[in-house]
């Protein structure tokens, strides 16, 4: 590869466009600096395509999600919480003659994703199977439950409002979903709880609740809910001889266990493109790529021929940034929104999935990005650290990344973007990698 001399520094910007391995060296586009005109200019190939993203822990995690979309790319997906729920102080004591008002679970609502104006019906059932703690569970795991639907009515729909607020007895509070369930389960607490003194007393009682939610609407919506929040709990309102308005609350807690289970139906009722990739597991370039949270969709993205490109330097070169640039194909949309950041998951040579070397868990120097910018409807991921140790062969990173929506467990945003050969017309917005490197 030649070189080229820049009179005020060293410093060549390369734009590496990802294009198909079946073109391997192409001319680029210039959109350079007048001081660039007349670099020489090649491409890498890089190739990119999307991936099931699978392995999803979702154990334990301070939020779960909740609910049913309705995707028109994506397809549905299924969001159930499988909770135990444990004593919130010492155990109940429900004094003289206590009889059951109503049992109610309530839920914190912090986030929704798809329509809000779609409504829910909650199906929760009393869990069959022990929930084992310290046991990892995944997106794909489910846990055993009776065929019983505790929803007193499960006919009422229920809307997801995340910025609006609750009035209960004249207190307005956080926003949250009361669910009421069947006075005859919440009569066992009454009956029971009084001689649950501890939390393995409660697990070998009651085994924990399976919540889900489903539409019928057209988009569908998927919440998110704090299980560590005052709002989320089991509750039990009763009065007895000496008093009214009395109530106790099991709740989820760091000595129960939490996971949810996230289905995609096998992406079924999914977009072809998407389906041609996901499942037919086409690797050819695409020319649109998709990321799902929720241990949906990821991309990987692949630099096979890097260490090539720079060979004529005989290593002899600093890669000063190189960043992964991805453009949204609907930065308009307002059902299923984008996601605030992306982030990337290395790999090591045995298939190992690891952090690179530039992630900000490693490297906490506010350059990593993977932030969106609203105004240029893209992300840009720093990576430079991890190209730099492809070209000298250092570490043990293989040459692949795989790109993922962060936060994936706990969020339920998707992503369509340009891949690296998008349809004519917007070759402005392929996904690339932009490299600036210093020779010596």
């Amino acid at each position: 590869m030649a070189r080229v001399k820049i009179t005020s520094s060293l410093l060549l910007i390369l734009i590496l466009c990802l294009v198909s391995c079946k073109k391997e060296y192409n001319a680029i586009g210039l959109d350079m600096a007048d001081d660039l005109i007349g670099a020489t200019m090649d491409t890498t190939s890089v190739t990119a395509h999307s991936v099931i993203y699978d392995s999803l822990i979702t154990s334990n995690l301070a939020n779960q999600l909740i609910g049913e979309n309705h995707d028109p790319i994506f397809g549905t997906t299924a969001a159930t919480v499988y909770a135990q729920f444990l004593l919130s102080g010492s155990n109940p004591q429900f004094g003289s003659n206590p009889v059951l008002d109503s049992v109610v679970l309530t839920l914190h609502t912090a986030f929704a994703y798809g329509d809000t104006m779609a409504p829910l019906r909650f199906e929760v059932y009393e869990l069959s199977e022990d929930l084992a703690a310290g046991t990892i569970y995944y997106a794909s795991n489910t846990t055993e439950h009776y065929g019983d639907n505790l929803v007193q009515n499960p006919n009422v729909s229920y809307f997801v409002k995340p910025g609006s607020s609750v009035i209960i007895n004249g207190d307005e509070l956080s926003p949250h979903i009361r669910v009421r369930l069947k006075n005859e389960f919440g009569q066992r607490f009454i009956d029971e709880a009084g001689s649950w003194y501890t939390d393995d007393d409660v697990k070998d009682a009651f085994k924990g609740l399976s919540i889900t939610a489903t539409s019928n609407h057209a988009n569908g919506c998927i919440f998110s809910s704090s299980m560590v929040s005052s709002l989320t709990g089991l509750v039990i309102y009763y009065h007895n001889d000496l008093d009214d308005g009395l109530n106790y609350t099991f709740t989820p807690s760091d000595n129960g266990v939490i996971y949810n289970n996230l289905n995609h139906f096998n992406y079924a009722d999914a977009a072809q493109d998407l389906r041609r990739q996901i499942i037919d597991q086409d690797q050819s370039n695409a020319q649109t790529l998709y990321l799902q949270a929720m241990g949906g969709v990821k991309a990987k993205i692949r630099f096979p021929y890097i260490c090539q490109k720079f060979a004529s330097l005989n290593k002899h070169l600093v890669i000063n940034r190189a960043e992964l640039v991805i453009s949204n194909c609907f930065p308009n949309e307002l059902i299923f929104t984008r996601p605030a950041n992306l982030t990337v998951q290395g790999v090591k040579k045995d298939g190992t999935l690891t952090y690179i070397p530039d992630d900000e868990s490693v490297n906490p120097s506010g350059f990593f990005g993977g932030t969106y910018d609203v105004e240029k409807a893209e992300y840009r991921i720093r990576i430079t650290n991890y190209i730099q140790n492809l070209v000298l062969d250092k570490g043990d990173y293989a040459d692949y990344l795989y790109l993922i929506v962060k936060g994936s467990g706990i969020r339920g945003n998707r992503l369509v973007f340009y891949g690296s050969n998008p349809n004519a017309g917007f070759e402005g917005k392929q996904l690339r990698l932009e490299i600036a490197y210093t020779p010596y």
